[in-house]
């Protein structure tokens, strides 16, 4: 392939020194930088596209899930531009991301469960080993299966036996 370019004498000017310092005809820097351009394009194109994806995803899920958003307003600017004569700020995604005093509602809600798992645990753990270690002494004493549920051993058999 071959390319024809025409170029303002200025520019000539520039790219016959730069040739001269990297010791190169200007045609093989041409040739180079036409390369240059092509490869790095290409290159910078899917990583900067691959960032922005990213950017966007935890801004928005920042903007929907920080506690003091409201999906419109942030009520902590809110709060300070109540004072003075300046209207609130709709939110934007890419100032939520930088945002210092950002807290997930989420983990809020998470803490919470976990919380209340571990203490039910520690209470049914703790109600065995107190029937295992003082059952006898307060008169407890497990009843057989088929009396809990109502059921009687005779119906249990006849079930198995189907």
């Amino acid at each position: 392939m071959r390319l024809i370019i025409d170029l303002p004498p200025e520019i000539e000017d520039l790219l016959i020194e730069k040739a001269e310092e990297a010791n190169i005809s200007p045609q093989e820097l041409v040739y180079k930088l036409i390369e240059w351009y092509f490869t790095k394009k290409k290159t910078d194109s899917s990583e900067s596209r691959e960032f922005m994806n990213a950017v966007n995803e935890i801004a928005t899920e920042k903007v929907n899930n920080c506690k003091y958003s409201d999906g419109a307003y942030c009520s902590l600017e809110a709060l300070e531009d109540i004072f003075s004569d300046v209207e609130p700020k709709k939110i934007s995604k890419y100032r939520c991301l930088f945002c210092v005093y950002y807290v997930d509602k989420r983990k809020e809600k998470r803490k919470a469960e976990i919380a209340d798992l571990k203490i039910h645990e520690i209470a049914k753990l703790s109600a065995k080993y107190l029937f295992e270690l003082y059952g006898d002494k307060l008169g407890y004493r497990p009843k057989p299966v088929g009396v809990q549920t109502g059921v009687k051993p005779e119906k249990i058999e006849k079930l198995l036996d189907w």
